[in-house]
């Protein structure tokens, strides 16, 4: 399992056994990857071994001031390191944060103050002092998410499965739609209650809660390369976007190639001309007649499962439009059509739109959408995306 240490540092994943001597070696090996990322400054691996040390290191101090330049070097080795082309995401956030800015910074009263007494210990390796410290903050603040979420994760290093879950499904029950409980407890049941089906469920659900948070994908791409399975989501090439002239917004241009509308050499292509269509409608009018309470035009799911599922239903023959009519057998459709065919089919075409097809304003109606469909969001990526391993879906 990988946690953040003093705010941002992901630890290094370590066997509970270990995991104190590790924490206590990260400190000791400070100084050493000091003068080795000194020595070596192109040297990838010694770029990242020092910021995690930093953070390590940022664990233990208290003082305002040297916190920040601790910080602000652990920054700069991330940084170094994904200028040498490390691609680990915990590292890619550790070179964008602000080091002025306090992980607890949103917190006040006696949450705050115990959680930072709790990671100082957890740093030094002094679990039982750093769980004390998480239950009492726990107690303190009952909507504290960190606090349960930390307390597990300290119980998994112990190699407490039975505890770590309880502190795991407090923390969820604070938030649902926080990504992070669901992964570590995923990595808890992986590497201790050795039930790769009932970790994968928990990586899934990380999806579902923050599906445009890349670490949500962390569990399940670790998973899939120990269970040899595949993370591959159905692949839907759609038309490029209607444009609309800043000049004149009632001047819309269908960026449109008619010569791939050719049904002989591409059977089913041209029901791609009523998503467009459909897609031109909304910036024109449809999208104010909708959505009356919204400033400015934003691409919609209501939008994007109108233009799909038409193109769905023409090509099924069940559309009467200027394209002759249509209904062609699946197996006589290109990859694109079979694939939406039959998510439409399974009724779960907005949570490809939401999860693998959206665009920034798409992504704005996913949290309301997930309040009355998470089962259903879950058991499209179990039986759309997630390929193989244990179980797999039939």
């Amino acid at each position: 399992m990988r946690r953040w240490i003093a705010g941002i540092c992901l630890c290094f994943a370590v066997t509970a056994a270990s995991a104190q001597e590790n924490e206590l070696k990260r400190l000791e090996a400070l100084p050493l990857y000091e003068d080795l990322a000194k020595q070596f400054p192109n040297e990838m691996l010694y770029a990242d071994r020092l910021a995690d040390c930093l953070g390590a290191k940022s664990a233990q101090v208290t003082d305002p001031a040297e916190l920040t330049a601790i910080r602000t070097r652990m920054r700069d080795a991330a940084k170094r390191a994904v200028e040498l082309g490390d691609t680990t995401e915990y590292i890619r956030i550790m070179a964008n944060i602000d080091p002025t800015q306090s992980l607890y910074g949103s917190l006040s009263g006696p949450g705050e103050a115990l959680l930072k007494e709790a990671e100082k210990a957890y740093a030094a390796g002094d679990f039982a002092g750093a769980m004390e410290k998480y239950t009492a903050a726990a107690a303190a603040d009952p909507k504290l998410y960190e606090a349960p979420l930390f307390a597990g994760d300290t119980a998994f290093v112990q190699k407490d499965l039975k505890t770590a879950a309880i502190w795991f499904a407090r923390a969820i029950a604070i938030d649902p739609d926080r990504e992070t409980a669901y992964r570590y407890w995923g990595d808890a049941i992986l590497k201790y209650g050795h039930d790769p089906e009932a970790a994968k469920e928990k990586f899934i659900d990380a999806i579902v809660a923050e599906p445009y948070n890349k670490l949500a994908w962390q569990g399940i791409t670790q998973w899939a390369e120990i269970e040899k399975a595949v993370i591959l989501a159905p692949k839907i090439d759609r038309p490029a976007a209607p444009v609309v002239d800043p000049k004149n917004p009632k001047n819309i241009t269908i960026p449109f190639d008619l010569s791939a509308t050719n049904d002989k050499q591409h059977p089913g292509t041209a029901a791609w001309m009523m998503y467009s269509l459909i897609r031109s409608s909304y910036p024109g009018g449809q999208f104010k007649e909708n959505f009356p309470k919204e400033k400015s035009y934003r691409h919609t799911l209501m939008e994007e499962d109108s233009a799909l599922s038409l193109v769905a239903a023409t090509v099924k023959g069940k559309v009467a439009t200027t394209i002759k009519a249509m209904k062609m057998k699946p197996d006589k459709l290109d990859e694109s059509l079979r694939n939406l065919v039959e998510l439409n089919d399974a009724g779960m075409l907005d949570c490809w739109i939401l999860i693998n097809g959206a665009d920034e304003g798409i992504a704005q109606d996913y949290d309301a959408y997930r309040k009355g469909h998470r089962q259903l969001l879950h058991d499209y990526l179990e039986r759309f995306v997630v390929h193989g391993g244990v179980n797999p879906a039939k």
